[in-house]
């Protein structure tokens, strides 16, 4: 298989490379020729491979590569005209600066950027699998996988085209592989898998925030840094974190009789985990007025005479096990009805949060360990096929019970020291869920079919947690939702096909009904940190006038609409996104900047495909 694919993309940048002072105002005010990415268009090529040898008549061999290489120029999102706390810590800003653009939901086009951004994402995975069969009822199966991705990213991380001050680079490097080999025994009365995993997962990072081509630019008379040299580090670091996993499974089903299965198993982990860090920090090269050797006059200038040091390495692990048990109780009540209990365990492992202490002498390295998280599963659910198989329905309703759950947050040690950034993960101590799904598929006639889902969850952080986040806020979690988890999604598509000589056509309607959600911790507490943070900060004072816009994204509903023809090898599509523009947001993560926090917006989106086979 390849796939390619060609976009313009959705966002257009106001100070492109050739843009004009009108339309890049900060250009003007600074002397500066715009210099930003186009838009936000990106390219995707992608190759997937599948080869399947049968060595003998019991062994056979099965290898899949997946290649993907993603190119894209600048985000696809638009300032939404409220600051994050980082940005007032960093910055003392009391309000938003305009870029030119406008803010959302004014501008749901347009962004601000001057630099040559870029995104370049490069993946490569391979899985092969070899399969044994002993005899009639045992088989050996060994499983090996890898991933090796690579990301580069360039980005203006002052938000704000025609004021060259902050650039922000990223090289990651990840790598990871497994393997694993089990055996499945199948019988009459009982089936049995077991087996052994050893995964180990890799991730390098290089980081930096640095000052671009003019510090001292400024947006409608604000400016925001001193003078300092081209290309200083303000949060320049090295991170690599190390994950070795080493696991046993096995599963017994029982068949009691021709309607009763009872499952029992359970999954020992045992993880190493490794974090490392060399961070920067920044300082006068040269010396301070009056001190011996100061050379004073007019032709110093002091902030030029800073460059980055290397704070002291930090290396940090730990080592976490845990044993996961799983029951299940499977009855087939007739040909059609089945019904199930099941209650599972799920692990996450801990690990060690590692920065170093930016006020203290020597900024020495420290270490904050946070503990695994657990997950109880319990769930009861039916699976049912009706009128002549026609229709599926399958329903569940479960409750989720948490233990460390485990929430990252990042904060300055040092208020308005980008260098101090730290990524802490919180632990709420306990948290649960509540929740209902049902799944329809109905073939309403041999050429209509109606699929349909819907997901009800009610969640809650239920421990007295409290979290430290940038601006010295301390923030108390006790009685939120749970992030990334909205309490209502609603799916219902439509397929209709018909045939056209020897070939088929078909029209696809398709509603999307998404709750709204928190991000992140930020986002979840903003309204404990409206005000004057202690670190003295100016106050955000948003709720007021914006309400828990845009930490909280929208509710929203979406209509999409496709249709195709298919040949025997060749496929046409054509399809429209968001017919009806339904005006929302998503992605509330991306927050640095002086024009506030980023929206990523969805339009309406037409487009069309081919799709060859062979």
């Amino acid at each position: 298989m390849v796939y390619y694919e060609n976009s313009d993309g959705w966002v257009k940048n106001a100070c492109a490379t050739g843009a004009s002072a009108s339309s890049c105002p900060a250009a003007a005010e600074n002397g500066f020729t715009p210099n930003g990415a186009a838009d936000s268009g990106h390219e995707t090529l992608a190759f997937r491979l599948h080869a399947a040898l049968d060595l003998s008549d019991n062994t056979s061999v099965l290898g899949s590569f997946f290649y993907v290489d993603e190119e894209q120029g600048t985000d696809e999102n638009v300032p939404s005209g409220v600051l994050d706390i980082d940005s007032i810590d960093s910055f003392g800003l009391s309000a938003p600066v305009d870029p030119g653009t406008g803010f959302w939901p004014q501008n749901q086009n347009r962004l601000s950027h001057d630099l040559a951004e870029h995104t370049d994402n490069k993946s490569l995975v391979g899985i092969l699998n070899i399969t044994h069969q002993l005899n009639d009822h045992m088989v050996i199966k060994s499983i090996t996988g890898f991933i090796d991705a690579d990301l580069d990213r360039v980005f203006d991380n002052d938000l704000a085209g025609g004021a060259a001050t902050l650039i922000r680079t990223n090289a990651y490097r990840g790598y990871s592989w497994s393997t694993e080999l089990r055996l499945e025994i199948s019988q009459d009365d009982y089936e049995f898998i077991g087996g052994v995993l050893y995964a180990k997962d890799d991730q390098k990072q290089d980081n930096n925030v640095a000052i671009s081509s003019q510090p001292t630019a400024s947006v409608n008379g604000v400016g925001w840094l001193p003078p300092f040299p081209e290309g200083l580090g303000l949060a320049l670091n090295h991170k690599n974190w190390q994950v070795d996993s080493v696991a046993v499974f096995a599963d017994y089903t029982r068949h009691v009789n021709d309607n009763l299965d009872l499952t029992i198993g359970a999954r020992y982990t045992q993880d190493d985990v490794s974090n490392e860090l060399l961070a920067f920090g920044i300082g006068p090269t040269c010396c301070f007025p009056g001190s011996p050797g100061y050379p004073g006059g007019p032709g110093f200038d002091f902030f030029q005479n800073f460059d980055n040091f290397a704070r002291p390495p930090v290396s940090e692990g730990e080592d976490f096990s845990d044993l996961a048990p799983r029951f299940v109780a499977r009855y087939q009540v007739n040909d059609d009805v089945s019904v199930y209990g099941t209650i599972s365990k799920g692990y996450k492992a801990g690990g060690v949060a590692v920065g170093n202490n930016t006020n203290a002498e020597g900024q020495p390295g420290f270490g904050v360990p946070f503990n695994e998280e657990t997950l109880w599963n319990y769930e009861i659910g039916f699976k049912g096929e009706f009128m002549d198989r026609r229709v599926r329905l399958n329903g569940a309703f479960f409750i989720l019970d948490w233990s460390d759950l485990q929430l990252e947050s990042f904060r300055f040690l040092t208020p308005g020291d980008l260098s101090s950034n730290f990524a802490q993960v919180t632990t709420a101590e306990s948290a649960e869920a509540m929740g209902i799904e049902l799944e329809l598929t109905a073939a309403v006639n041999d050429r209509f079919t109606i699929v349909s889902s819907i997901g009800i969850l009610d969640s809650e952080i239920t421990s007295d947690t409290t979290a430290e986040i940038t601006g010295g806020f301390l923030v108390e979690l006790q009685g939120l939702e749970i992030p990334k988890a909205p309490e209502l999604t609603f799916n219902l598509i439509g397929d209709y096909r018909w045939p056209v000589g020897e070939n088929e056509a078909w029209l696809q309607g398709e509603y999307i009904h998404r709750a709204g959600q928190f991000s992140d911790i930020e986002g979840l507490t903003y309204q404990q940190t409206d005000g004057v943070s202690p670190t003295g900060k100016p106050a955000r004072n948003s709720i007021s006038t914006h309400g828990d816009f845009p930490f909280r994204t929208p509710d929203y509903d979406v209509f999409n609409l496709r249709a195709g023809f298919d040949m025997d090898n060749i496929s046409f599509i054509a399809y429209v996104q968001n017919l009806f523009e339904e005006k929302y947001y998503t992605g509330t993560q991306e927050n640095f900047g002086v024009s506030g926090m980023r929206l990523r917006p969805h339009p309406r989106v037409i487009g069309f495909n081919i799709a060859y086979r062979f």
